[in-house]
């Protein structure tokens, strides 16, 4: 006879772990409820701005638990910072001869999804969410860079790693308000030619 413990077990496979297909709807049900709140979030945004928006108006507009937020995210800030990664994710290591970062995708990005960009790091933005968009490009260029020294590339004298990414993303932090306020009249690739020129010479090989 099967007891209720075992009928509400979740299926498992022979190692003990959950069953492929539990997973799976797991999976699914975990990115439901993260698509739930990203999207309340970015609504809320439009809204009312980041200041004004507080976990529980993200968690009643997502239509989701308070524990089910601290599932996914530790606060206000950390769900920015996982929407923020996304973008930052488009950075990439540039070429040998050229500036240390290839902007392109996050360049093109920014000019076909705006949004986003406009509510942190607009002129209506709040100082606070600026500063998240340039940790979560800093933490992004810290990685690309060290890659790129860990294959034999060299930094100008008497620049170190942390000091280059900060002063990188500064420089792309700039162009990108200088570009969205002219309303972005320059492609991707001339505005990546422009950061090359402001960057380039910080790095070699």
């Amino acid at each position: 006879m099967t007891s209720a413990s075992t009928r509400n077990t979740p299926p498992s496979s022979v190692s003990g772990q959950a069953a492929p297909g539990v997973r799976k709807v797991d999976d699914r049900r975990v990115a439901r409820t993260r698509r739930s709140i990203d999207t309340a979030f970015i609504e809320l945004l439009k809204q009312r701005g980041y200041e004004a928006v507080g976990v529980s108006d993200i968690v009643r507009e997502a239509d989701v638990g308070r524990a089910t937020f601290y599932e996914h995210y530790t606060s206000k800030d950390d769900l920015l910072r996982s929407q923020l990664r996304h973008v930052s994710s488009l950075l990439r290591a540039g070429p040998r001869d050229a500036a240390a970062l290839d902007a392109t995708p996050l360049l093109a990005h920014v000019r076909d999804v705006p949004l986003l960009y406009r509510l942190v790091a607009g002129r209506t933005a709040a100082a606070r969410t600026l500063r998240i968009l340039q940790d979560v490009l800093e933490e992004r260029a810290g990685e690309l860079l060290d890659a790129r020294l860990r294959a034999g590339a060299a930094l100008r004298e008497p620049l170190a790693p942390p000091v280059a990414a900060r002063v990188i993303v500064a420089s792309l932090c700039a162009l990108l308000a200088w570009w969205v306020e002219r309303g972005m009249p320059e492609s991707p690739a001339e505005v990546q030619r422009l950061f090359e020129a402001c960057t380039a010479t910080m790095i070699s090989g």
